[in-house]
């Protein structure tokens, strides 16, 4: 742990080191947190009690070893606001919503739901949207499949284990196995499709977004009422949304567009 001042709080001091040494890894064990800044595992646990207490930090209980949550980024929202993925992400999205006049979502995975962060809306009245800030189950959205296409396998695994895939029309995954299958073509053709999977009458298309070190790191989607996003313009749809999320990768640091790798459930 850095030295600190005669002003600082220890306790403070621990738990933030605690943070950001999660924020370096997938996720690491009371004892071996401990050891690596000089903690007694007691000190520890009762500091990771803590953050999990308040949302911070979740244990995985396969494994009994912890990780951050989500909560971290709804605290720096504001200044992700300013200088992160949305402020990277608006003026393509509104050009994207410009151009197929459609509403426009940017999405992040929070366990095994998808978290709006922002949107452009479509210029029709008759739209339909996630609100930002909502949340719903990943399998049955486009910018779901593709946030967990990207995923490690056993990253997957562990985020599904245990889990219902809950059905939210009749047209929503429902099984392991077809989950597998709709992932391994998302990653081979580099977008996914919400064909009335998560609200009928509604389909999405959705492509990753790389950071600079080529992580997926959230999803950009156009969706619409199916009327107005007809099957035989999907493929249409998908070329122009990514193209979009090539040039928000290229922005965030990754030079060579969107990838085609990912896990499997």
């Amino acid at each position: 742990m850095p030295r600190r001042s005669s002003y600082a709080a220890p306790a403070v001091e621990a738990a933030l080191s605690i943070l950001e040494t999660l924020g370096s890894v997938r996720e690491m064990g009371v004892t071996e947190l401990a050891k690596k800044l000089g903690l007694g595992k007691s000190s520890a646990y009762r500091l990771l009690a803590t953050l999990a207490g308040r949302g911070y930090v979740e244990k995985n209980p396969q494994t009994d070893r912890y990780q951050l949550t989500y909560r971290l980024f709804a605290v720096g929202s504001p200044a992700a606001d300013r200088f992160g993925l949305r402020e990277t992400a608006h003026p393509v999205m509104q050009r994207l919503a410009a151009e197929t006049g459609e509403t426009v979502n940017l999405g992040v995975l929070d366990g095994t739901r998808v978290v709006n962060l922002h949107r452009v809306e479509s210029r029709h009245l008759l739209r339909m949207h996630m609100e930002v800030g909502g949340g719903v189950p990943a399998h049955a959205t486009a910018l779901g499949k593709v946030l967990l296409a990207g995923l490690p396998p056993a990253d997957v695994a562990r985020r599904l284990r245990g889990r219902r895939l809950t059905r939210l029309t009749q047209r929503t995954i429902g099984d392991r196995p077809a989950l597998r299958q709709a992932l391994a073509r998302v990653r081979g053709q580099g977008f996914a499709l919400d064909d009335e999977e998560c609200s009928l009458g509604l389909r999405c298309v959705a492509a990753p977004i790389l950071d600079h070190r080529g992580v997926v790191v959230a999803a950009l989607s156009i969706s619409g009422p199916s009327q107005r996003l007809p099957h035989a313009a999907l493929s249409r749809m998908a070329e122009v949304v990514r193209a979009a999320t090539r040039e928000i990768s290229r922005r965030l640091g990754y030079p060579r567009g969107s990838p085609k790798g990912g896990g499997e459930a």
